[in-house]
């Protein structure tokens, strides 16, 4: 073979390999997977409306992003129950509105009903997750937790709700020692 038909050859192979090289990935990644995967315990499509916790006899525990009009065993069904329940306890429950920062534990008992019991997340998921605090569910731990609040302002804020009642609105805030306008403003931000 003359030098030239040689050179042309190798130009064909190199062109060749160089589009097998580029075709196989996409080749490969369309491909179906043999492994079923498991849902995400923890999504942010942009359609959120908050974020609920759901635990106990379920598949895939973890923190879900729900939409607007979505019940309380549309969220449990999320992270797959271990089974098919005959009744959701209290009666009704199942059906209730998800509020974000919800914490929902199912279990499941032995005539097949399934008990829910409501909480709410804790502080520090709340925060990571943008979900507005309840600054009358707060500890003094809760409250250490929260940007801008150290262990003793913590302290002055749940004496000063437990001089008044034991409630208290967000905009007292601005009462406490050590809290001026400028961090009432910064701190109103985590509350509702």
């Amino acid at each position: 073979m003359n030098p030239e038909r040689r050179t042309e050859v190798w130009h064909r192979i190199i062109i060749v390999a160089l589009a097998l090289a580029v075709a196989a990935p996409v080749v490969l990644k369309s491909r179906p997977s043999e492994f079923a995967t498991a849902p995400a315990a923890f999504s942010v499509p942009t359609s959120a409306k908050g974020y609920v916790r759901i635990s106990g006899d379920v598949r895939h525990p973890g923190i879900y992003s729900y939409t607007a009009n979505m019940v309380t065993t549309s969220a449990i069904n999320l992270a797959m129950p271990l089974g098919v329940p005959t009744a959701y306890l209290p009666v009704g429950s199942g059906g209730d509105p998800l509020k974000s920062g919800a914490d929902i534990r199912v279990e499941f008992k032995g005539d097949g009903s399934a008990t829910i019991i409501t909480g709410s997340m804790p502080t520090a998921q709340r925060l990571v997750l943008g979900i507005p605090l309840d600054i009358n569910a707060m500890n003094e731990a809760d409250f250490d937790r929260v940007p801008g609040i150290g262990p003793v302002l913590a302290g002055r804020i749940v004496t000063y709700r437990q001089n008044n009642g034991g409630l208290m609105a967000v905009r007292e805030l601005c009462l406490i020692e050590g809290i001026g306008k400028k961090k009432y403003l910064r701190l109103s931000k985590f509350f509702n």
